[in-house]
């Protein structure tokens, strides 16, 4: 199958809307973190920088990254090594939502990112990788692949990001 409009406008509108969730996670994790800092093992608060910087600089890099991705991968043909690049960084973002609905489901309480994790993140990046599937962008059994790698990335992405910050 061909890549369609409505998908194609969604893959280009995916990074400005993870912004989003970059500026929920910038206005809200320090306030958040000084309320709830006995929550935080004392390992993971002794990484986190004093300041949001980290997160504006997560927050444009990942924009650039995932803009650039789409548009090579928009340019690629069928299964081809962009669409899975994109696939990974896509399932990296669903995962990154789905830490954070878990975070505030296990506290019963507001995480930094799980409004725009539940309402942005997760339901673009589902719409993205079902559609990538049923266009043959990617093939089904690749989710194999697809899905651990995801998580190593959405991982050295969080580590990069607190050792930058």
């Amino acid at each position: 199958m061909e890549l369609d409009k409505k998908t194609y406008l969604w893959i280009i509108a995916a990074p400005f809307l993870f912004l989003l969730h970059e500026a929920e996670e910038y206005l809200t994790a320090l306030p958040w973190l000084a309320d709830h800092i006995a929550l935080v093992p004392t390992a993971i608060a002794r990484l986190i920088p004093p300041t949001s910087d980290f997160i504006a600089y997560a927050g444009v890099a990942f924009f650039v990254i995932y803009l650039i991705a789409g548009l090579v991968a928009i340019k690629s043909r069928s299964r081809a090594l962009p669409w899975i690049i994109l696939a990974i960084l896509m399932m990296a973002r669903l995962e990154n939502a789905a830490l954070h609905t878990l975070e505030s489901v296990v506290l019963f309480s507001y995480t930094p990112g799980a409004v725009t994790a539940i309402l942005i993140i997760a339901p673009v990046t589902i719409y993205l990788v079902r559609r990538f599937i049923q266009l043959g962008l990617i093939s089904r059994r690749s989710l194999i692949m697809i899905v651990p790698t995801a998580f190593v990335v959405q991982t050295a992405a969080i580590a990069t990001m607190l050792m930058l910050g």
